[in-house]
């Protein structure tokens, strides 16, 4: 935790010493002509004596120095939650156990970013204090606006439900297969490619390779996960990892991909808190191998979006091998678009998810049946959802089902 929090300090303390070197160089080449100060046309504090702009922008405080191609932002993100039965829900015995209501800090952030020196060159950083816990740390750097290469620690992009934040679903929390399947956040090198951009064979591509050890996880010789995506833009507008469709699109925009992991890993699971184990696993070597078949949908206030995950693993100490398969389906709808006397803040959203821990075992499956509603204030950075699900997990020994409701304010600043 210690490593945690120097690292965050060091984070922030380049971000400002950039910031400071970065306006001071503008100013030894400022034309003197200028005003010393004023406002904008965007209505932002300006100081053109130090050469840099501050303002609140929609991302939260933006600073983009005067003649600089640098913009950096930094904002602060909330996620308070009620949970009539909180903690992770995974096996017949999680929803037999004791558990009451409860309401917490689910999430707290504070997120920083932006262009650095040059607008072909990204950086982005991501610190959790509840849990203090830095999440993401990563620089990418863009040719021609079509060809990309990352270095540092993010979600990986392998299903979209993970990719989409946590601030940006549509439903409280995500589906009971992203348990079983994520692939997390990982430290790791990529590549991405957007061809034939803007027609109708508009195709995302993605090549990264993984440590395979989960969150904060270095690389280790023989170990490693390689990851491959191909995500079809069929309207030529390449769908955005956001949940809902807040814009309205007036002709549907459509999304089909197809991703891989192949690799080596000590871990079966990743999450938010690094590399674990999945029910009858503990750390040890194994070789994991996971398919995804992904559809979303966009149109007209009606968001749509479905996996379908099958993977494999390997103990490389006895041979023994598990297949598990799972997904779900999703569908929101703002009631507005075919309702007008409903408000236009109001959507609807419903979802089925099914897994299957061992396809070689009988009666394991689990089962989840979620509804909710989301009132959007200033889109996903400021909303209230609610949801209810419908749990049940099959077991051989013993079944068990169980209800959930919970209530959400996410608030970004």
């Amino acid at each position: 935790m210690l490593a945690d929090r120097n690292r965050v300090r060091t984070v922030v303390g380049c971000v400002l010493l950039l910031c400071y070197a970065n306006g001071f160089s503008q100013d030894a080449g400022m034309n003197r002509d200028e005003p010393t100060s004023g406002e904008d046309s965007a209505g932002e504090s300006v100081d053109r004596h130090l050469g840099y702009a501050w303002r609140y922008g929609s991302k939260g405080l933006e600073y983009k120095p005067a003649n600089s191609e640098t913009s950096l932002w930094i904002g602060l993100r909330f996620q308070t939650r009620f949970d009539t039965y909180h903690g992770d829900l995974n096996s017949a015995d999680d929803l037999e156990g004791e558990a009451g209501d409860e309401i917490d800090l689910r999430r707290g952030r504070i997120k920083g970013g932006g262009t650095l020196f040059a607008d072909w060159l990204q950086v982005y950083s991501e610190y959790d204090f509840p849990s203090d816990t830095l999440l993401d740390y990563r620089v990418t750097a863009t040719w021609r606006g079509w060809l990309s290469f990352r270095a540092g620690q993010w979600k990986s992009e392998f299903s979209r439900e993970r990719i989409d934040s946590s601030g940006k679903q549509q439903l409280v929390e995500r589906s009971i297969s992203n348990y079983w399947f994520t692939v997390d956040r990982q430290r790791g090198l990529a590549a991405s490619a957007r061809l034939a951009r803007g027609t109708r064979a508009d195709t995302r591509v993605y090549l990264e390779y993984l440590a395979g050890q989960g969150l904060g996880g270095s690389f280790d010789s023989g170990r490693g996960l390689w990851l491959g995506r191909v995500q079809w833009n069929p309207s030529g507008t390449q769908l955005r990892f956001s949940q809902a469709d807040l814009r309205r699109y007036d002709k549907p925009v459509p999304s089909i991909a197809f991703a891989v992991i192949s690799g080596r890993s000590p871990h079966t699971r990743f999450s938010s808190d690094g590399g674990g184990d999945l029910p009858g696993y503990q750390v040890g070597d194994f070789d994991l191998r996971q398919y995804l078949v992904e559809t979303a949908l966009h149109y007209r206030g009606f968001g749509w979006q479905q996996e379908l995950h099958f993977k494999r693993v390997t103990d490389r100490n006895t041979g023994a091998q598990r297949e598990f398969m799972g997904g779900y389906a999703q569908l929101g709808s703002f009631i507005g678009e075919w309702w007008p006397a409903a408000p236009r803040q109001l959507e609807l959203v419903g979802r089925f998810a099914a897994v299957d821990p061992d396809r070689d075992r009988a009666a394991d499956k689990q089962y989840e049946w979620t509804v909710g509603v989301n009132w959007f204030i200033n889109g996903h950075r400021n909303k209230i959802t609610a949801d209810y699900s419908w749990l049940d997990f099959n077991d051989p020994a013993q079944g068990a089902s169980r209800s959930r409701f919970r209530l959400q304010w996410e608030l970004s600043l």
